[in-house]
């Protein structure tokens, strides 16, 4: 064969010469060469059929059988060629297309009839290497059960009562037999090969040499070079089931990615070059073979899981046509008709086959894949071939039949909302400790939001959770390191969010197929009938085309509609989402009058004084005396004491929000675990002693609701932790409102004292008394104080009451009515959960919580400066009146007699209230505190509307407002100053600089004529 090469390019030039040299060249005219053997035979059996019948009929049998053993080293290197009526009814090998092996039998040619131009093509040099160029293996080889991914055991020790959370050992486990049976799992050739790695010996144990009796195989060069060939092919026939030969044995490769099997040539003794190179072409077929036994062997353990078992069965459908392939030329070598060179024609084709199954197979030994990991490998594969309609093909035969499985876990999560995930390989799992009956209503939300969530990612090798890459990051390059400004950026940067244990073919559809089994569940926990959503006898699998992604659309959109219905009909989801519209934003405003007439004393004392149980009576009768005593919806209310600041309650708030959702998925901290609603809960003894005896227990009243299921979903935990924020923030104002509104009443009772004061000093200045002269000074200084009193006063009513008409007409009520309206047209249950945050997020904007904090700090300056006003005018200016009634009658008893009348004990008392009055009122404190009081909210007015304008200009900058919210801010700043008092009375240096309120808008205000 080597000369023949030889003599063939001696005439050719050097560069033709040297191509003809390589490979996969000379196998390509191998092949020829074969093809051309199989013309001759049959051609020459024709001729030897038709002219030599008469003479072989009376020829001796001996020296019949003499002429046939003269002329077998002469027999060609294939099988003849099939009927003529063969083609029409040829059959289809999975394995390596049309191609299949001739057979002598007539009813076998009829069936398996090689279509031989298709087969033959030239191996790569990548199929010619010879380790076999498969990826690394890991431990396939190396330990009798393979390590299993590291998060199952991370992940089976989390969470008890959460589905697919299984360790390695919560799995059923194989009997012991199946794994001590060395020539039961194939373990015996791992353990022959090892053996003969170690010492270097010729053991034949469990090889076929083994098999008889102990029996030394004989040297291969004591035979002709027929029977050489014969039994090498022979020995590799029996290679390519996975096994060891006499001549082809198996032995270890130690790999980078770890060891493996390989296989040699162990001729003992001198085997003719061009054999020993055609048999080595071959070799790497029984690698793949091996590669393939060993994965299909170990992944029949459950704890591998459902993919992974379909995998496995689906390679070994490709063994057995392999096997068949195997058992057909042996039948060939049986009839004296296989040759090396032919064998090496007919397995071409078949081989990239194999190779691309065991790469499959290696990948996936050493990366530990499983679930939807494995199909995301499979589904790649698949992808990369392309240009190869056979490996596309056949790697399509595997992905269907590995995604089998998964598609009827979706199939049962689509059509019934049930988790039929024995093996932790779904992308939904399910908290099953998660219930909506609870005891307390804080798994009502969750039922929604956490007990059935998209599984997290994790790296098989490490068992880290994997997050999304950034998009500016490029995979393979150098980091450079960070600056201390990158650094401290960067840790001031929310996590990544984490990716999702989801087939890549399913990532579009996975919200939708979480939420579709949510609403089933939903409709079920509702004592309610579930939609058909699949039609009926509708079968999910894997198709390119993705015939399933409009199964899921139709599917989810049926399940939608069906929730929907059942929330607006039968819950009446905007009459329970109105609830807390009406407590929470004290749209019930006749209920907080009269809990605040009534708890009065009690929210003037510390919080650590005050009994919780004691204002859950007086919130209940407040409900009792107001009009909401008619709500059933009202009973629900209950009163709670949360210690926090308004400023620190939105700090918490921010730093929820800007968590992500899945962040921290072994932990399930989500937005909606992190931020939590007030609940009623006694004062713990430290809490009585450290904070109870510094807030008030109005500044630490908090009104608390329980939303009935299935409401809760569209109202989770975060939502009402937010009404909460927004109740504190209206209530505290609507209070400093009540209090400036009895202290304006308080100076009301001085109008008629201020004006007897100016006439008394009229008459005396008249009559040009001296003493008269200095009681009229007097009398100035007290109208003063009483007239700086009064104004200021309203001035800071005027603020407040103005304040709180712009909350609630121009943001309350426009967000509100939006929001009602997109509840009749929202289409799903996430839609109005995600129009219910965008409310929110607009409420807390317009109240001004959500803005600059400058603006915020502000406002609760200001808010504290009226409270100040309020506790000095208590002090100075309000009277006690039952004193006074003592006083009447004291007086009247020390003259020894009665008042004359009513009129004689009103003008009595008038007159003790005036020298009251003016003892309190004409003392110089007070009105040094007044003006200060009075110079200090101008001075924070103008703060506030500075920080207002500077808010306004980064949001038109910035455009991160609505138009609406822009005009809004504009429309509050003209509420506060509608006649200019405050821009007049000396704007702040900061204001100077950047500009009057009005300046913020007025490039939007501004109409030019002309």
């Amino acid at each position: 064969m080597a000369t023949s090469g030889g003599s063939g390019t001696a005439g050719l030039p050097p560069h033709l010469s040297a191509q003809l040299q390589r490979p996969e060249v000379r196998a390509a005219l191998e092949a020829a060469r074969a093809k051309l053997a199989v013309q001759q035979a049959a051609a020459a059996q024709a001729a030897a059929a038709s002219g030599s019948l008469g003479s072989t009929a009376g020829a001796p049998v001996g020296s019949g059988l003499q002429q046939q053993q003269q002329q077998q080293p002469q027999r060609p290197s294939a099988a003849p060629t099939a009927p003529a009526g063969a083609s029409a009814v040829a059959r289809t090998n999975p394995i390596f297309g049309e191609a299949a092996v001739l057979s002598p039998d007539k009813k076998v040619d009829r069936e398996y009839t090689p279509v031989l131009a298709d087969a033959i093509r030239a191996p790569t040099l990548e199929a010619l290497a010879p380790d076999a160029g498969l990826p690394p293996v890991g431990d396939l080889f190396t330990a009798a059960r393979p390590a299993l991914p590291a998060y199952l055991d991370n992940r089976g020790g989390s969470g008890a009562g959460s589905s697919g959370a299984h360790a390695a050992g919560a799995s059923p486990q194989l009997p012991d037999w199946d794994r001590d049976r060395p020539f039961l799992t194939g373990a015996f050739l791992l353990e022959e090969a090892a053996g003969k790695g170690r010492d270097g010996s010729d053991s034949s144990t469990g090889s076929r040499a083994g098999s008889r009796a102990g029996a030394a195989s004989a040297v291969l060069e004591t035979y002709a070079a027929h029977v050489q060939e014969s039994l090498l092919v022979d020995d590799l026939l029996y290679a390519f089931l996975g096994l060891s030969g006499t001549y082809v044995r198996a032995r270890p490769v130690n790999a980078p990615g770890g060891a493996r099997l390989g296989y040699e040539v162990v001729p003992r003794g001198q085997l003719e070059p061009a054999l020993q190179e055609m048999a080595g072409r071959m070799l790497p077929i029984c690698e793949y073979v091996a590669t393939i036994q060993r994965f299909v062997e170990t992944r029949r353990a459950y704890e591998w899981g459902l993919v992974c078992q379909a995998l496995a069965g689906a390679m070994r459908h490709v063994l057995q046509d392999w096997e068949l392939m195997v058992a057909q030329l042996e039948h060939q070598l049986r009839s004296s008709k296989l040759t090396l060179q032919a064998l090496w024609y007919y397995v071409q084709p078949p081989l990239s086959a194999l190779k691309l199954v065991a790469s499959l197979a290696a990948d996936a030994s050493a990366r530990r894949l499983r679930g939807a990991a494995l199909l995301d490998a499979l589904h790649a594969r698949c992808s990369a071939c392309m240009g190869d309609a056979a490996a596309h093909r056949l790697a399509l035969r595997l992905l269907r039949a590995a995604a089998e499985p998964y598609f009827a876990m979706l199939e049962r999560w689509l059509g019934e909302g049930e988790v039929d995930d024995p093996y932790g390989e779904f992308m939904v799992q399910e908290d099953a400790g998660i219930k909506h009956d609870s005891l307390s209503a804080d798994n009502q939300s969750a039922f929604w939001h956490d007990r059935y969530t998209l599984r997290p990612a994790y790296d098989s090798l490490t068992g880290e959770p994997l997050v999304q890459q950034p998009a500016g990051a490029a995979a393979g390059t150098a980091a450079v390191p960070p600056t201390p400004a990158g650094a401290a950026a960067a840790a001031a940067r929310p996590p990544p969010p984490p990716l999702h244990d989801v087939p890549v073919f399913l990532q579009r559809q996975k919200q939708l197929i979480l939420n579709t089994g949510k609403y089933l569940n939903v409709m079920r926990e509702c004592k309610a009938t579930p939609p058909r959503t699949l039609p009926l006898g509708t079968h999910l699998e894997y198709d390119e085309s993705g015939k399933y992604a409009l199964a899921i659309d139709d599917a989810h959109r049926a399940a939608s509609a069906a929730a929907m219905e059942l929330l607006r009909r039968r819950e009446n989801l905007a009459g329970g989402l109105g609830v807390l519209k009406r407590y929470f934003l004290t749209a019930q405003g006749d209920l907080f009058l009269h809990l605040m007439d009534a708890a009065e004393p009690e929210f003037a004392q510390h919080a650590g004084h005050v009994p919780l149980l004691q204002l859950q009576s007086l919130l209940e009768s407040a409900v009792r005396g107001s009009s909401a005593a008619a709500d059933p919806d009202a009973a629900r209310l209950a009163a709670a004491f949360d210690h926090r600041t308004i400023i620190n309650m939105l700090v918490e708030n921010q730093r929820a929000l800007a968590a992500l959702p899945g962040a921290e998925a072994a932990g399930k901290a989500t937005p909606f675990s992190k931020l939590k609603p007030t609940t009623p809960a006694p004062m713990t003894a430290s809490e009585r002693s450290q904070i109870g005896k510094k807030r008030s227990a109005r500044e630490s009243f908090m009104l608390s609701y329980e939303v009935p299921w299935p409401l809760s979903i569209a109202a989770p935990e975060a939502a009402l932790a937010q009404y909460q924020m927004v109740f504190r923030h209206i209530f505290e104002l609507k209070w400093v409102e009540r209090e400036l509104t009895r202290v304006a009443a308080i100076y009301g009772q001085t109008t008629g004292l201020a004006s007897r004061r100016a006439r008394m000093r009229a008459r005396r200045e008249s009559a040009g008394s001296l003493a008269g002269g200095a009681s009229g000074g007097a009398g100035d200084e007290l109208a003063e104080s009483l007239a700086l009193s009064y104004s200021t006063c309203q001035l800071m009513t005027h603020f407040f009451r103005q304040y709180l008409l712009y909350v609630t007409f121009e943001v309350m009520e426009p967000l509100w009515g939006a929001f009602e309206r997109q509840l009749q047209t929202a289409g799903s249950l996430d839609e109005i959960v995600e129009q219910h945050k965008a409310f929110l997020r607009r409420l807390m904007k317009g109240c001004l919580l959500s803005r600059k904090v400058t603006v915020l700090r502000a406002l609760l300056g200001l808010k504290d400066l009226a409270l100040r006003f309020v506790k000095l005018s208590d002090e100075s200016a309000a009277l006690k009146w039952d004193q006074l009634e003592e006083e009447v009658e004291q007086k009247c008893l020390a003259q020894g007699r009665k008042p004359d009348g009513r009129r004689e004990e009103r003008l009595l008392k008038a007159t003790l209230a005036r020298s009251a009055l003016e003892r309190q009122l004409s003392q110089p404190q007070f009105a040094s505190s007044i003006k200060e009081l009075r110079v200090g909210f101008i001075r924070r007015v103008q703060e506030f509307m500075g920080a207002l304008a500077d808010a306004h200009r980064t949001a038109h900058s910035e455009r991160s407002d609505t138009r609406e919210e822009l005009e809004s801010l504009l429309a509050l700043m003209s509420r506060l100053d509608f006649n200019g008092y405050f821009s007049a009375h000396g704007p702040s240096p900061a204001a100077q600089k950047e500009g009057s309120f009005a300046g913020a808008g007025g490039e939007r205000m501004t109409v030019r004529f002309g």
